[in-house]
């Protein structure tokens, strides 16, 4: 007889939160509902298997580790001549700087030192149309790479070596 009463009191209990939940939706259903008071907490939330969002863009285009390396190889060609390597640097190179970086390049690949090879890592921006960069350099005569942080700029859409970081590649290219 207990289990009866048991069994009857759960049925009704049961029946009686269907019924309620089932009042809940239709009259839910038939109350008209603002958009404002309806919102929904997941909306616009990202799901736990979404990627991050990127980084937003630091509002200028950073050259890339190919182009610079481009760039550092053209400046420390051995067999071109300074006076076609002026558009590389900022405000170019004067004559007597031409004429000692001509010199000493041409003097390293006579004593083995080329080809020479440049990788570029930690690009960062360094205020409006400019990034630096630490370039490694390495030949068949260094002991181990060079590294140098240099100053890139960009002229008209093309990137270059400040004056002073091109001096310096220079020198580390011939030293």
């Amino acid at each position: 007889m207990t289990m009866t009463l048991k069994s009857v009191a759960t049925s009704v209990a049961a029946v009686g939160a269907i019924g309620a939940a089932a009042v809940g939706v239709t009259s839910a259903a038939f109350v008209p509902a603002s958009p404002a008071q309806v919102q929904l907490a997941a909306v616009g939330a990202p799901l736990p298997q979404d990627p991050p969002p990127p980084p937003p863009p630091p509002g200028q285009n950073l050259p890339t580790p190919d182009q610079l390396s481009s760039l550092c190889t053209q400046a420390t060609d051995p067999g071109v001549s300074y006076t076609t390597k002026t558009n590389l640097v900022e405000n170019g190179l004067s004559p007597d700087e031409g004429h000692v970086a001509d010199h000493d390049l041409r003097k390293a690949y006579r004593d083995g030192k080329f080809p020479e090879t440049f990788t570029v890592t930690n690009i960062q921006p360094a205020g409006p149309n400019a990034a630096t960069a630490d370039v490694a350099i390495n030949g068949p005569k260094f002991a181990g790479p060079v590294t140098k942080n240099l100053l890139f700029l960009n002229q008209g859409g093309n990137w270059i070596l400040q004056h002073q970081a091109a001096l310096a590649l220079l020198q580390a290219a011939s030293g």
